[in-house]
């Protein structure tokens, strides 16, 4: 996979997170994480994996534009995704650590912070 194939596809998966509310089955999402996976969140909270995983299943839609997407190779199989966010309220920076396992790629780690 380019360099270029893999930030389009990290892309598509991070709009998927970004926008559960559009997946046909919801639960198909628990597939992106890994099972070690860990969230510092913009309000301040840490979510595992499972809290994550109920969060997707139980959000409602948003008003929420991702922009400035780039990833980072960090080796043949781990990709640093950072991005901006954009809701009606706020402005906020992210960065997402994606592994490959097999052939599916999977978020181990993501932080959100409030822009200033």
């Amino acid at each position: 996979m380019t360099k270029a194939q893999l930030q389009e596809h990290l892309h598509s998966l991070e709009e998927r997170l970004l926008h559960p509310d559009r997946e046909t089955n919801r639960n198909d999402l628990s597939n992106l994480l890994a099972p070690e996976f860990k969230e510092f969140c913009t309000t301040g909270r840490i979510f595992n994996v499972n809290q994550l995983q109920q969060a997707l299943i139980d959000s409602s839609p948003r008003a929420a534009t991702m922009s400035h997407f780039y990833v980072t190779v960090l080796g043949d199989t781990a990709a640093l995704a950072t991005y901006h966010i954009t809701t009606d309220n706020s402005t906020s920076h992210h960065s997402s650590i994606w592994v490959l396992r097999g052939n599916q790629w999977q978020m181990l780690f993501h932080q959100g912070t409030i822009a200033a």
